[in-house]
């Protein structure tokens, strides 16, 4: 069974990141890519959502009896094949472990056009992740 209060602090946490990296949603392209503050908050608060979302299937995974996941994105392979999650969404959030990895171990080689695009156009995967654990786990 699943700790609800383990689950609603890491919700808590990726709400609180998620609204962070929304506050530059309008900034245009040109002064995203000039504002290297912007940019450390946005990446920063990325990887801390990403990390809750990992931790939060973790969770469930395991509190559920449904598995062991060894690796960061495994949770949601078995999260998939339970059917708890489409295999639409289980390829986007592995894809967003991919960006974690690279927020956390490459900050050289982050191609700051792909960040300004989840800002603009992929906040909903996470908002998504968010409807998804309250509807059947809270």
């Amino acid at each position: 069974m699943v700790d609800v209060e383990v689950i609603k602090q890491r919700l808590n946490q990726l709400s609180t990141s998620l609204s962070k990296i929304e506050r530059f949603k309008e900034v245009s392209l040109e002064e995203f890519l000039k504002n290297d503050i912007i940019q450390d908050v946005v990446e920063y608060n990325l990887f801390i959502a990403i990390n809750m979302m990992i931790d939060i299937a973790t969770h469930i995974v395991v509190d559920n009896n449904l598995g062991n996941p060894e690796t960061l994105g495994e949770a949601f392979s078995i999260l998939n094949k339970k059917k708890y999650l489409s295999d639409e969404e289980t390829k986007i959030y592995k894809k967003m472990v991919g960006l974690r990895n690279i927020l956390s171990h490459e900050y050289i080689k982050i191609d700051k056009n792909i960040i300004y695009d989840i800002i603009k156009n992929n906040l909903i995967d996470i908002k998504k992740f968010i409807i998804f654990v309250n509807d059947n786990f809270i």
